[in-house]
């Protein structure tokens, strides 16, 4: 039950930056749906600008920026841990809610500092984490008054090595607008897309490329594959990052000019989404992919590796295929595959469509968040609702 308020209650939302990537697009999201009757959401960041800030104004939201400028050990971080500890006492702040790993560990000490409630977020497998932040994260996480986790491996992973109890742990997945999605979807894309290759199918990844991680490498490795054994497709490369010059030169080095397109980053995913036959997704870890459930969404097929969440999102099979991580091989002899048969193609994105209906609303995702802010945000010690309770 919603507890009763006099007045919207304060919430803090951190997030490392306003860039448009799948933490960001679910806090955005989150944050639009509170129920302002109840809620004042506020957004903290680490670097100002992004392409989230014009829609955050637009909800008549401004962030506050609070700059790193470099390593955690640097005395500015002590400086910003207080000045967001003042604005949490200043805006009466009674919740605080960190989105991503800098966010974890700045907002909840800021939050203890202040004697705020903490809710601290677990996205992926940390598995980037050099020993010196692993730490600060696991602190981070045990000064919290609650973890979220976005997928169920997450969610084991956070308990069994960093020894979160369950009575604070709660699994929280990812969440689709999907009439937004579908609006956004019928629009053209824009800047256009490459011209399409005659009678040749379009494979899209969308992953950052700043970690070797999300396997680029291993989808430029099968395509040259595919390309010695005549399975042509028009391969499209959506988002940026540091690893992006590499890439582009050892797609030049198989023969791949003309049949890669490295697209950049894109505001219109749904649209470009719309114009491809397959999603493929060949992360070496992963936490829960959001670039799967868009594909899936789109009513497109799916070919992604079983790491991480994504076999709770991506039954085998059923909505599309999972491979082995870093077995460019294996992933060719899927992707063959699965383009030999467009009938039953079709059929796993139509059943990956409907399972997203059915399971991965954004109502989902706002009822329980409600929920767990409602606890932390009452008096006396927070009672956190019982896992799966609040999502329907």
């Amino acid at each position: 039950m919603p507890m009763p308020m006099d007045e919207p209650i304060g919430v803090l939302h951190v997030v490392d930056c306003l860039n448009v990537g799948g933490t960001e697009r679910q806090m955005f999201e989150l944050v639009r749906r509170l129920d302002r009757r109840r809620w004042r959401p506020l957004i903290a960041t680490f670097k100002p600008g992004g392409e989230l800030l014009p829609q955050l104004r637009a909800l008549d939201i401004e962030p506050m920026v609070f700059p790193l400028n470099g390593s955690l050990t640097q005395p500015n971080t002590a400086l910003q841990v207080m000045r967001m500890a003042w604005h949490l006492r200043k805006h009466n702040v009674r919740v605080l809610h960190a989105h991503d790993f800098y966010s974890n560990v700045i907002g909840v000490a800021a939050a203890t500092v202040a004697r705020v409630r903490s809710i601290a977020s677990r996205r992926d497998l940390a598995h980037w984490l050099n020993p010196t932040q692993r730490k600060a994260l696991t602190f981070s996480l045990k000064l919290s008054h609650c973890v979220v986790a976005n997928a169920s491996a997450v969610g084991e992973l956070v308990s069994r090595t960093e020894s979160v109890p369950a009575s604070k742990l709660r699994v929280v997945p990812n969440g689709i607008d999907v009439t937004h999605f579908d609006t956004l979807a019928a629009r053209a894309p824009e800047p256009p897309l490459p011209a399409a290759l005659p009678g040749v199918p379009r494979i899209a990844m969308i992953a950052s490329m700043h970690l070797p991680d999300k396997g680029h490498a291993d989808l430029l490795e099968a395509a040259a594959l595919l390309e010695q054994r005549g399975v042509r497709a028009q391969y499209l490369f959506v988002s940026d990052g540091t690893l992006r010059p590499a890439l582009e030169r050892r797609a030049h080095a198989l023969g791949l000019d003309g049949v890669v397109c490295f697209l950049g980053r894109r505001n219109d995913v749904p649209a470009v989404l719309t114009q491809v036959d397959l999603l493929v997704h060949p992360s070496w870890a992963e936490g829960f992919p959001n670039a799967v459930l868009e594909g899936m969404c789109a009513g497109k097929p799916v070919i992604a590796t079983r790491v991480g969440g994504i076999p709770e999102v991506l039954i085998d099979g059923e909505f599309g295929h999972l491979v082995d991580p870093r077995q460019p091989a294996q992933l060719a002899q899927a992707i063959a595959d699965t383009l030999a048969d467009p009938t039953a193609m079709r059929a796993l994105g139509r059943r990956g469509r409907q399972h997203v209906e059915r399971t991965y609303s954004l109502e989902r995702l706002s009822a329980t968040m409600d929920a767990i802010y409602s606890a932390l945000a009452s008096n006396g010690a927070p009672r956190l609702p019982a896992p799966g309770g609040g999502s329907r």
